[in-house]
């Protein structure tokens, strides 16, 4: 049970700790990709903490199960000496987060499946509706009738790259080059099922700012990230001049090439790639990840042990 606490308590410490943590060291987007791994490597982490902290529990109980009095004589002197115990405030305040946990992972896990069911079946109706009412081009991308400049991306089957007739209209063979390379790096990297998963898991636990931060987060890096597949094929140039163009809204909910500020994104694209700021960012979210990825490990090996005490 010690090492189910120390567990939790780690994943308490990630909640509060990681957002401020991780968004100071992804301000910049200096290292994108690194980005991304940091926060899909915290919200993991934590959601794994608590299912393998949840399992312990249940398989302790479970091992007593054949005895159902001497569970409740246990839980009732377990009781008596956390009144009685001169840390049995903080034992009492452990135990009902334990319980708190324990409720919310229960519950969690149908919610989360249901939503992204609604996700997915919203994404796809969509793309077989642009799918029908657009027309598709040789350069495998549909086209539809519209006022305002746009190109986005919907994932299905098959996804489908929309641009508006206004989009074509605006922008040269450069810029719509760059701007369908940036939506082709997002259908192949599936970036849209990373923020399903991730909008997924903030609508079940709308309350912890890591998770909420997180979706929020990584869409703006998975943009940079698309941005960067395109710039290394087209150039920097062509891409911004049509990230201008395009930088009217898209229907929300979808991969938009204009989705996040055109200067902040003109910005870090005119930053150098030897510039020692990305060695450095890459440095950090790299050290940052490993510490999340050993660190339930090192605490479950430390509490195990006997080393580390969590108490109950």
């Amino acid at each position: 049970m010690s090492v189910a606490v120390c567990l939790l308590l780690y994943s308490l410490t990630t909640l509060f700790a990681g957002p401020p943590l991780l968004r100071e060291l992804t301000r910049y987007g200096h290292a994108p990709r690194f980005g991304v791994a940091a926060w899909l490597t915290a919200i993991g982490s934590v959601l794994l903490t608590w299912l393998v902290a949840v399992g312990m529990i249940v398989v302790g109980v479970a091992s007593r199960w054949n005895y159902p009095r001497v569970v409740a004589a246990s839980c009732l002197a377990r009781l008596r000496g956390v009144v009685t115990d001169n840390a049995g405030a903080a034992k009492m305040v452990l135990a009902a987060i334990v319980a708190a946990l324990v409720l919310l992972v229960a519950s969690a896990g149908v919610r989360l499946a249901r939503t992204l069911w609604r996700m997915r079946t919203r994404t796809h109706e969509h793309a077989e509706a642009v799918r029908l009412v657009g027309h598709r081009t040789a350069d495998a991308y549909v086209v539809v009738e519209a006022e305002e400049p746009a190109a986005y991306c919907v994932p299905g089957r098959p996804p489908a790259i929309v641009v508006t007739s206004a989009a074509l209209a605006a922008l040269d063979d450069d810029e719509l080059a760059a701007v369908l390379a940036h939506e082709r790096a997002h259908l192949t990297g599936h970036h849209s099922l990373v923020l399903t998963m991730l909008r997924g898991v903030a609508a079940v636990f709308p309350k912890f700012t890591l998770m909420r931060d997180g979706a929020t987060q990584v869409a703006r890096l998975l943009e940079m990230c698309a941005d960067d597949a395109s710039a290394r094929r087209h150039g920097s140039g062509a891409l911004l001049s049509g990230l201008i163009t395009m930088c009217r809204a898209a229907p929300a909910g979808v991969l938009a090439a204009s989705e996040v500020a055109v200067l902040a994104r003109a910005e870090r694209l005119s930053v150098p790639t030897g510039d020692p700021a990305i060695a450095r960012a890459r440095a950090a979210l790299t050290s940052v990840v490993a510490v999340m990825v050993a660190g339930p490990f090192m605490i479950g090996a430390l509490a195990a042990s006997g080393v580390l005490l969590c108490g109950m």
